[in-house]
């Protein structure tokens, strides 16, 4: 279904149907089949999302919400990791596990991605579903200090720089 330029996936169950993206989220329209300048859209929208996500993180730096710093940390990099699945022709998946959309992006290259940063990219991936789930936000923001955010800031436009 078409709303407004927005897809929504009906091939879905009608419980998880309430996500509606700009980007390619099913088979028939994501990357392997379509044209190479569709394919190309389809990456500057991966990337122009990434920009938007890192401008929004620094937003959230700046105002002392650093729990929102990490949540949008994670969705930029997610971002940038879809990026390189869709550059490589690949089926974009619906994932947001940052280890699981690394191992499908950099089959071949993952010796090259610093051993350093997977330590972060799964604190990422936990604090992304514990900032969506948890019940007690009280509790996971006292654990997000200033410092930690801003870490989490330069990482997150490392790793997006890295690969784009």
């Amino acid at each position: 279904m078409v709303f407004k330029g927005a897809y929504i996936d009906e091939s879905r169950n009608p419980s998880e149907r309430m996500s509606v993206s700009l980007l390619p989220v099913n088979n028939e329209d994501n990357m392997d089949n379509t044209s190479e300048p569709k394919r190309k859209r389809h990456i500057e929208a991966w990337l122009e999302r990434v920009n938007y996500d890192i401008e929004t993180a620094e937003a959230m730096y700046k105002t002392g919400r650093y729990l929102y710093v990490i949540f949008i940390a994670q969705q930029a990099i997610e971002k940038a990791i879809k990026a390189i699945i869709a550059a490589k022709g690949k089926v974009v998946p619906f994932e947001h596990n940052l280890r699981r959309l690394l191992n499908t992006a950099l089959t071949e290259n993952l010796k090259d991605f610093p051993d350093g940063w997977w330590t972060k990219i799964d604190f990422l991936s936990q604090y992304y579903l514990n900032a969506r789930y948890k019940e007690d936000i009280l509790e996971l923001q006292e654990k997000i200090t200033s410092e930690v955010a801003k870490e989490f800031l330069f990482f997150t436009k490392e790793v997006s720089s890295s690969y784009k």
